[in-house]
């Protein structure tokens, strides 16, 4: 779970953001290997936490209200203004990239912008009844709390069709029927809303 988190909070390194400047895929890459190689020697959740408040140190110099995270599912793509998603309660973006259905979300405690496909990872039995893999779930904002087997406090949602419970950060089902299943992880770039622009990307939330 943690090299998983690690990869998740990559996308809040953005020092190498200026007015109009993208981050190129290799900077992405590059710091991603970073994380999930210090991720590897990590064996304590108090050293995930440490990690966790150097990027948000890193991400309080910029306004990231101001950013767009851009996620792909295929040859598609959408932006998502973190500013849309920064509420109280935080906003879950239920939406489709092209025939995907995903789900985005971004959590104001640890400053990690998610972006997962929400399907049913696999079957499960939920009030006597069987929910296939691949079912299109539907996620609400529930609260804070930790992280099982951490301190992190962090968002986390449930889904109307199993009433199962999930950690934001690394897309995991905590409690209910599905405990235990990981959502499938959609790749996020962060783009200020100059570059979106250029780009033509739709916007969510945009008319």
């Amino acid at each position: 779970m943690e090299q998983k988190m690690a990869i998740v909070l990559a996308v809040g390194i953005v020092l190498g953001l200026a007015a109009g400047t993208l981050i190129s895929s290799f900077q992405v890459n590059s710091l991603n290997a970073k994380l999930t190689e210090v991720s590897g020697r990590a064996t304590a959740a108090e050293s995930l936490k440490g990690q966790i408040s150097d990027l948000k140190l890193q991400l309080e110099k910029l306004n990231v209200n101001e950013l767009y995270g851009l996620v792909k599912a295929g040859d598609k793509a959408k932006a998502y203004g973190i500013g849309d998603l920064n509420k109280m309660p935080p906003i879950i973006a239920n939406d489709y990239v092209g025939q995907t259905p995903v789900v985005v979300s971004w959590c104001p405690l640890c400053n990690t912008l998610t972006a997962y496909e929400r399907a049913l990872p696999g079957d499960i039995i939920a009030n006597g009844k069987t929910i296939s893999k691949g079912t299109v779930l539907t996620f609400r904002e529930a609260g804070a709390r930790k992280i099982p087997g951490t301190d992190i406090d962090n968002l986390h949602f449930k889904d109307d069709e199993t009433g199962s419970l999930w950690a934001q950060g690394p897309g995991m089902a905590v409690e209910g029927p599905a405990k235990g299943q990981e959502l499938r992880t959609l790749p996020i770039q962060l783009f200020n809303k100059g570059v979106i622009a250029k780009m033509g990307a739709p916007v969510w939330g945009s008319s």
